[in-house]
């Protein structure tokens, strides 16, 4: 019914449908799942009115590995839940925008799915932006845990036409209360400026620093201030500071290999410098200090080089060698991916990772990760794809993960009129 919505009518939707099969063992769970998503997106031809809906049906059996030796338990547990994901309707106009429902949302807090309402002022260089609701979690993602969130932000634009250095100034100030058993009040700073180092060369300048400050505690929460200068010919060269408590659980398979990532609170000092070998390949080297609440400090370094896909006999690669060393505690590692068009409507991914780790709880463990993609559209609208991933350990239990998905996706917009 959705794929022959009338070419004459006045708005458009699109959207998809997947089905999802995944088989999952780790050292701590096994989990096998069959998953039905359904994405819905409806829209105006003025484009003024748009609204949305995402459904999950999961029915899941999953042995909590861990527990189960501990107890002498062997027994998994399965179960059928479903979840809406989005129900939302927004409006845009001239002055104001807003949105109400489930939709999702980011800011210095996180990305969370809010069960609320935003509404956006817009004037000139002004904007205005408030929200209140009740904060989802969603899936394996850790979202802010709380009853209530509240906030209101201020953005501010600016052009400096008479300036020799800096050309245009987005600043932002910005306040949230999260209510639990306890408030907790944030405030959220930043500001931004870019320009031209001289009006003679192409060398683009960029300072930026952004921020979240926790009242109760009277500490920042997270800090990223830093400067880049980029330049055609050269590439382009940055150091930054931050500061931050990593909340996201699903890292990607380049992500889990990296030695910057772990959990509790960190921060790092870093000077990156990419250059631009040829006009699709580049290589960067990185230089940082580490601190670490949980853990010791320490320093790292990495150096990469990549290649973009430009065609189909042109492949993307990236190379990197990653190391961190946190006084008794050693990580090192390598990383290699490849993707690639096989033909106009296959393509392929393959990522592998050798890591060496050691630390007072693993002496010399070593690490050999595969993991092998492929996205193949049978038809116009219809495509499938499989994710397969191994990781040996050479301390721990061998890891895997098997995905397959079909998506059946429709667009009525690509055949109607205005």
């Amino acid at each position: 019914m959705i794929a022959s919505y009338p070419s004459s009518a006045q708005s458009f939707v699109s959207g998809n449908l997947d089905t999802l099969l995944e088989s999952d063992q780790t050292n701590y769970y096994s989990r096998s799942r069959i998953e039905q998503q359904v994405n819905i997106n409806w829209i105006n031809n003025k484009n003024t009115l748009n609204a949305g809906f995402q459904f999950d049906l999961k029915h899941e059996t999953f042995e909590d590995i861990y527990q189960n030796n501990v107890q002498n338990i062997g027994q998994p547990n399965s179960e059928t839940k479903q979840q809406i994901n989005l129900l939302f309707v927004s409006h845009k106009s001239a002055d104001i925008n807003y949105t109400l429902g489930r939709f999702n949302r980011s800011d210095l807090l996180g990305y969370y799915t809010l069960d609320g309402v935003t509404a956006k002022y817009i004037k000139q260089n002004w904007n205005i932006h408030f929200h209140a609701g009740r904060p989802l979690q969603i899936e394996d993602y850790i979202t802010i845990d709380a009853d209530r969130i509240y906030g209101i932000d201020i953005n501010h634009h600016t052009t400096h036409s008479n300036s020799l250095i800096i050309k245009k100034t987005n600043s932002h100030f910005g306040w949230q209360q999260i209510q639990d058993n306890t408030r907790q009040n944030y405030i959220h700073m930043g500001i931004s400026s870019n320009g031209e180092l001289s009006r003679h060369d192409s060398n683009q300048l960029e300072l930026f620093f952004n921020g979240s400050y926790l009242i109760e505690n009277k500490s920042a929460e997270s800090i990223n201030a830093g400067a880049q200068v980029q330049s055609k010919k050269l590439g382009m060269a940055r150091i930054a500071y931050n500061s931050w408590k990593p909340e996201q659980a699903n890292l990607s398979f380049k992500e889990q290999f990296y030695s910057v990532y772990a959990n509790g609170k960190q921060s790092t000092l870093q000077a990156d410098l990419f250059h631009n070998y040829k006009w699709n390949q580049q290589y960067y080297i990185r230089g940082r200090k580490v601190w670490r609440k949980l853990g010791n400090n320490g320093y790292g370094a990495t150096v990469g080089l990549k290649q973009k896909p430009s065609s189909k006999e042109n492949s993307g690669w990236l190379a990197q060698w990653d190391s961190l060393i946190l006084k008794d505690d050693v990580v090192h590692g390598i990383y290699l991916g490849l993707n690639k068009n096989i033909s106009a409507t296959l393509r392929g991914h393959i990522n592998g990772a050798l890591q060496y780790t050691k630390n007072t709880h693993t002496e010399n463990n070593n690490i050999i990760a595969l993991e092998v993609v492929a996205e193949k559209m049978l038809y116009s609208n219809i495509f499938f794809d499989c994710r397969t991933r191994y990781i040996y350990n050479d301390n721990f239990d061998n890891e895997y993960r098997i995905n397959i998905r079909l998506s059946y996706r429709f667009d009525n917009r690509i055949w109607s009129r205005k």
